[in-house]
């Protein structure tokens, strides 16, 4: 490269940087006591979407508070996402370890990736737009005793956050049950790759769906991700930077809400934060402190504050402002992974892409009760080109499995093309808890999965396993000499692969997160039905801890639903204008 070119790429990478630094705002200059109408404690999924919604009424100031910095570089393309875990842009929160759970695990606990920038999660998830089923939101309705949880309540929120931008889903039938004018990009990819695998799961009776998110929820599909453009739709992305023009939005970026402050009669008034450079300052809402700091951080706030199980919080001696079952009720989608070794290749592979997702994928919502209108378990499939080096490094460095299974995963596929299979259970019936490990807010809570404390979970995921593992027998998987790929799983030792007992121990041996957490705030029980915190006033929680059952789907497209659902709530509550 000469000097003038070498020049030239400098002034490009600077001039990128200074694009994305001002992308998302310049961190907000705040002083002790400042007053804002509203603070949103998370710049997350859930808090992107409440920053933009309620300041477009011009009155109406609100800061956001976020604990993480702008997204890096990497968070904008679909195929970096396996960069990210593990990363300075991860809270890199583990479970607490227990006899049940991660058993064929290096740490035998499990990595709870969560966002730790503007976007939350969203710019590090999957990227998966799936909305859950009717009957999820039945529940939800149950929960919290109001109907406006009900499928034709929340539906119209999904629609509201949506610009859909696949040709062939706005020129079918299926269009009336997606946005077009929302703020979050969504699209399909088409690879022609996936065809003749849908093909095959047809031949085992599944219906090949165009669109999962419409009136049938069954099924095989290509599916909606948070991608347009080649770019990520990241909550920041999507519904902070259009915005950050704005003269009432207030971020506050690289600062720790270390604190909900209450006056003398049980009115949130205002948060306590950490800066970057550790000055502690107190901030004033004049009318909401609303946190969206995630079904981890949401709950330690809630419980340091004196709002909590009795119990838990007079151990720490922590005088109780309201006895509420925050951090109970933790919820996870448990999933496990099988590896289908299929046609001998040597042919080259295609240089990856960055603006794609990183292989070709689909996605199957299967019932084993053909008559239940919802599925009980999701399975994402990967197409993956032979000798790839992506499942071992999913397995060894963003799994954590023992190595030898690692190892054993890359060599049982070696030289042929594999489908890489992750199943997950929608509906758990394990539960588990959140709790405080100390009184410092800075210190990470506690988080016991409780991961199989229901054994019926065990049971349903190994049912789930034989269910998914009958693909071997279609006519195109014989036709390649299809195998499941023998991880020789010391645990599951003298079994017969493919046997019943066999993915009893696969299951457990092999357990993992979805990264779905949620639960830990939930309606009914600690809030209301419009999330307003019970027992105190002026403080409400918006993010997947409401959630009280998981929905049948990734939670992303959940979060922004009840993120536009809560400011609408807050918007009717406080008279404040909608937007034409």
């Amino acid at each position: 490269m000469t000097p003038l070119h070498l020049l030239h790429a400098v002034h490009l990478l600077t001039a990128a940087h200074l694009v994305r630094s001002e992308q998302y705002g310049r961190s907000t200059h705040v002083y002790d006591g400042e007053c804002f109408d509203f603070i949103v404690v998370g710049g997350g999924t859930a808090g992107c979407v409440l920053a933009n919604r309620l300041t477009e009424d011009e009155r109406t100031t609100v800061l956001v508070v976020e604990a993480g910095g702008d997204p890096p570089y990497e968070s904008m393309f679909p195929g970096l996402f396996p960069t990210m875990a593990g990363s300075r842009v991860d809270k890199n929160y583990t479970s607490e370890k227990d006899e049940r759970a991660q058993q064929c695990h290096r740490n035998r606990v499990a990595n709870l990736t969560s966002g730790h920038m503007l976007g939350g999660s969203s710019g590090l998830n999957y990227m998966l737009y799936v909305r859950g089923a009717p009957p999820d939101y039945e529940r939800w309705a149950a929960a919290a005793a109001d109907p406006a949880w009900a499928w034709p309540q929340v539906l119209p929120y999904f629609i509201k956050s949506e610009r859909l931008m696949d040709p062939g889903l706005l020129n079918s039938p299926y269009k009336i049950y997606h946005g077009t004018h929302g703020y979050m990009g969504v699209a399909r990819e088409h690879r022609r790759e996936i065809h003749k695998f849908l093909e095959a799961f047809r031949e085992l009776g599944h219906e090949v769906l165009m669109d999962v998110n419409g009136d049938r929820h069954l099924g095989f599909t290509n599916p909606l991700f948070n991608i347009a453009e080649g770019v990520r739709q990241s909550a920041a992305y999507s519904f902070l930077a259009p915005i950050v023009h704005r003269k009432n939005l207030y971020i506050l970026k690289d600062t720790l809400v270390t604190e909900i402050i209450f006056d003398e009669n049980n009115n949130a008034v205002g948060v306590k934060v950490k800066t970057q450079d550790g000055a502690i300052l107190c901030l004033v809402a004049r009318k909401e402190v609303i946190l969206s700091a995630g079904a981890f951080r949401s709950p330690q706030l809630l419980m340091l504050a004196g709002i909590g199980p009795r119990e838990h919080l007079a151990d720490l001696k922590i005088p109780v402002r309201s006895n509420l079952p925050v951090g109970l009720n933790y919820q996870d989608h448990v999933a496990v992974f099988m590896s289908i070794k299929m046609d001998k290749s040597n042919a080259s592979s295609a240089p990856p892409n960055k603006h794609l997702f990183p292989l070709p994928a689909f996605v199957g919502y299967v019932a084993l009760d053909k008559r239940q209108a919802y599925p009980d378990y999701q399975v994402v499939n990967f197409v993956v080109p032979h000798d790839s080096e992506v499942p071992f490094n999913l397995c060894a460095f963003g799994y954590w499995y023992d190595y030898d299974i690692c190892h054993n995963l890359r060599n049982g596929g070696k030289g042929r093309n594999t489908l890489f299979s992750t199943l997950n259970i929608l509906h758990p019936r394990s539960r588990g808890r959140v709790t405080l490990r100390s009184r410092n807010p800075e210190d990470p809570p506690a988080i016991h999965t409780g991961m199989f404390s229901d054994e019926r979970d065990l049971d349903d995921l190994a049912r789930y396993l034989e269910d998914h593992a009958r693909i071997v027998n279609t006519t195109y998987f014989k036709s390649v000499g299809a195998m499941i790929v023998d991880l020789k799983l010391s645990m599951c030792g003298g079994m017969r692969v493919g046997s019943g007992q066999y993915w009893r121990c696969h299951a457990r041996c092999m357990m993992n997160t979805m990264y779905h957490y949620a639960g830990t705030c939930a309606l009914g029980s600690v809030t209301d039905s419009r999330m307003r915190v019970r027992g105190v006033r002026r403080l409400r929680v918006v993010d997947a801890s409401v959630m009280p059952t998981l929905p049948g789907a990734n939670t992303h497209a959940p979060v922004l639903m009840i993120a536009e659902k809560a400011a609408d709530f807050i918007k009717e509550e406080h008279r404040l204008c909608y937007k034409k």
